[in-house]
């Protein structure tokens, strides 16, 4: 049964493949709350499925994952990496955070259990309001070997604080496409109101 009144997916269904079955628990909807200096943010989290899944990568298996929109093989090095994402994002007000029109994303350090090498974890986020509720979707979550946030890539944008993220998000109107948009992926007519993606690294 569904814990709260969104759209986005709350509970993912475990997977096998070889006789062997898969938890997605750590994905499943939570709550998390940043206490600031003159004001508590309480948000609920969800998760993508890309935060698990990718064709063409060097660690899939041949087994494919389906939502409601789309089928996607999945990737043991997203899914081994994926375990460690509801630790992290408590950390969220020590990371700087950064504006980009495409991308919405946090980079941190942390061991990849596929190369045993320590390498830029790179988390894509998205904030707004769904029925009045302050929302974090996590779209996708992978170790980045190229574009910004890859070793020796520079982060051109200005960083922001998670408060002031938090603070526009709660002064933003929220709207029915905006949440699509964030939480599918799909393209819809009407333009982006709310506040904008952050990307955040550390």
């Amino acid at each position: 049964m569904a814990k709260y009144h969104i759209e986005s997916v709350q509970e993912w269904a475990p997977f096998t493949h070889n006789g062997q079955s898969y938890s997605l628990s750590h994905l499943n909807a939570h709550e998390i709350t940043y206490k600031g200096k003159m004001q508590d943010f309480k948000f609920v989290v969800t998760y993508g499925m890309h935060c698990f899944t990718k064709d063409g990568t060097p660690y899939n298996i041949p087994f494919k994952y389906q939502d409601a929109r789309e089928s996607i093989s999945v990737c043991l090095e997203r899914y081994e990496a994926s375990k460690q994402l509801q630790h992290i994002l408590p950390n969220l007000p020590s990371l700087m955070l950064y504006q980009t029109t495409e991308e919405k994303y946090f980079t941190l350090q942390m061991m990849n259990s596929a190369t045993n090498q320590l390498e830029p974890y790179k988390i894509c986020v998205a904030f707004f309001k769904e029925n009045r509720l302050m929302r974090i979707h996590v779209l996708s979550a992978f170790f980045a070997r190229t574009g910004p946030g890859a070793p020796g890539e520079p982060i051109p944008q200005k960083p922001v604080s998670l408060f002031k993220v938090a603070v526009d998000t709660a002064k933003s109107q929220e709207t029915v496409d905006d949440r699509r948009k964030l939480t599918t992926g799909e393209k819809v007519a009407a333009p982006f109101r709310g506040p904008q993606p952050f990307s955040l690294i550390r």
